[in-house]
């Protein structure tokens, strides 16, 4: 009796994971859609100088998003457990003290920004011709996230509250009316100050939603400054604060080596070094969203002292991630740079293609394979350590950037970030979730690598032998068909080879579960 209702826990979990995952995806796909169209006619419409100033821009911005002090992961640690305990006076001085000191942030972040912003072009080679329009572009996208980080707390709340489907709703809307919003300004050109508008508003709507549809969640909901708490503070910022250094170490990953392009170089290489990870973003945001599902799957877990499970956990979800994206990055490994002449032009094809294999590499080992690993890190409060790598290899990308990008550009740059990510992510990070779950490292990693790899031989020699009787993808049409050719080869191969029998049942049962609630709709 008792074997069979932890069996039924279980697969109830495992159900409620793959739903969860799968509407998170919903605004990755998205997101992809409008990025991948939109971004040509941004740089056809700007040219690559100005597209530059628009990279550098939310370069700059999302600096400041460290405000959050990692706060954000501790709302939803905290208020998953107030929920699960019916404590509704808890969730309201949590939410109350949050709201409250993320506005205080916000205003601070809002006036900082408002003030360098005029000074900026000193350390940017910005030309003078645009640097009264790269200022008003950075005070309005600056006064925009300014209104998300203090809205942010509703955002959270309704992660705790699993409303998935809810965020992801909101999140593509807001997609669509910034993307929509900035192409028609393009076409009737108004250029950089008005997107940076844009951008502002969709900001305040995107939050604002948040808000409301948290407050139809949360029916208890009350807004005012007698539910402030000091306690309530305090256990956020117990919470937070490793996660804090994580989210300033993931700044100085994402941010630092464009500004470092930036200062050395014309504005131009920060839009041709930012696009192939732009390009792989995409796939990157499809493994973090699972990652972001598994956090709390794996501090449920960890409190049952199930560390079986967690272990197990962990080598799917990163297996299966890896083998996900491993088929992407034969085709961009062998067609990329076509891809980016068909896509963006012959200057970025030049410029941009020598920066992919680096990122390519990068993505797979240091983010899809591994990125699981880190959000179990968190969900067992165990992100200390990783925490202060990432500070480290943050710290250790810059001083090296300074010292490769005049002599090597943005291509050493490129190898020097990518390599020290792969070195710190892709090997030390696995090896400090073994240490806590006491598992052999090397048969961890075989674990997660060795059968996806060899699944995928077939597909890259069978993209070598395209490539090599002249199908490079000259055009959208050969592209699409060699990207369908090699993902639909491997993931039919992968699925019924790699995929264990139980989550092959229970993605066929997920899929004929949607099939008859769409026949039942007609």
């Amino acid at each position: 009796m008792t074997t069979q209702a932890t069996e039924e826990t279980s697969g109830a979990r495992a159900q409620r994971f793959l739903t969860n995952v799968i509407w998170s995806w919903v605004g990755v796909v998205g997101a992809f859609f409008t990025g991948f169209f939109l971004s040509p006619y941004i740089i056809r419409k700007l040219g690559a100088e100005r597209y530059g100033i628009w990279a550098l821009a939310f370069a700059f911005i999302d600096y400041f998003s460290f405000f959050d002090f990692g706060f954000k992961s501790a709302i939803v640690n905290l208020i998953s457990g107030f929920r699960a305990q019916n404590q509704e006076t808890s969730i309201n001085e949590t939410v109350n003290t949050a709201f409250f000191y993320f506005l205080g942030i916000a205003s601070v972040f809002a006036a900082t920004t408002w003030a360098l912003a005029g000074y900026l072009h000193y350390f940017f080679k910005i030309q003078p011709a645009h640097q009264a329009e790269f200022t008003v572009l950075v005070r309005t996208v600056g006064l925009g996230w300014a209104g998300a980080l203090a809205l942010n707390v509703f955002s959270a709340g309704l992660e705790a509250f699993q409303q998935f489907k809810t965020i992801n709703r909101i999140s593509v809307m807001s997609l669509v009316l910034r993307s929509g919003g900035c192409a028609i300004v393009l076409y009737f050109g108004l250029g950089l100050k008005t997107m940076g508008l844009v951008v502002m508003v969709s900001q305040f709507i995107n939050f604002g939603l948040f808000f409301l549809m948290f407050r139809m969640t949360f029916r208890p909901l009350r807004i005012t400054p007698s539910f402030v708490r000091k306690s309530s503070w305090t256990a956020m910022a117990r919470y937070g604060v490793h996660a804090f250094v994580a989210q300033l170490g993931t700044m100085l990953q994402n941010q630092g080596p464009p500004m470092m392009v930036g200062h050395f170089l014309a504005s131009a290489f920060v839009g041709y070094y930012t696009l192939p990870s732009r390009l792989l973003q995409y796939m990157v945001d499809l493994v973090t969203r699972i990652a972001s599902v598994a956090m709390p799957n794996a501090a449920e877990l960890f409190a049952l002292g199930r560390r079986q499970q967690i272990a197990q956990m962990a080598i799917y979800l990163n297996r299966y991630s890896f083998a996900m994206f491993l088929p992407l990055a034969i085709f961009l490994g062998f067609f990329g740079r076509t891809l980016i002449r068909v896509w963006v032009g012959p200057e970025f094809a030049a410029q941009a293609a020598p920066v992919l294999l680096p990122f390519i590499l990068f993505t797979l080992f240091a983010v899809a394979a591994q990125f699981n690993s880190v959000g179990i890190l968190f969900g067992m409060a165990k992100h200390r350590v990783y925490s202060k790598a990432l500070i480290g290899e943050g710290l250790v990308n810059l001083g090296a950037m300074a010292v490769v990008l005049p002599r090597f550009g943005i291509v050493g740059a490129a190898w020097v970030v990518c390599s020290t990510a792969i070195l710190n992510r892709g090997l030390f990070t696995p090896f400090l979730l073994c240490q806590y779950l006491e598992l052999n490292w090397a048969k961890f990693m075989a674990s997660i690598y060795v059968k996806p790899a060899l699944l995928g031989v077939p597909t890259a020699l069978l993209a070598y032998g395209l490539r090599s009787y002249g199908i490079t993808g000259r055009n959208w049409v050969e592209l699409l068909a060699l990207l369908g050719i090699l993902t639909a080869q491997y993931y039919v191969v992968y699925f019924f080879a790699g995929v264990g029998r139980e989550h092959q049942m229970m993605i066929w049962s997920w899929v004929g579960g949607r099939m008859r609630a769409l026949r039942l709709a007609a």
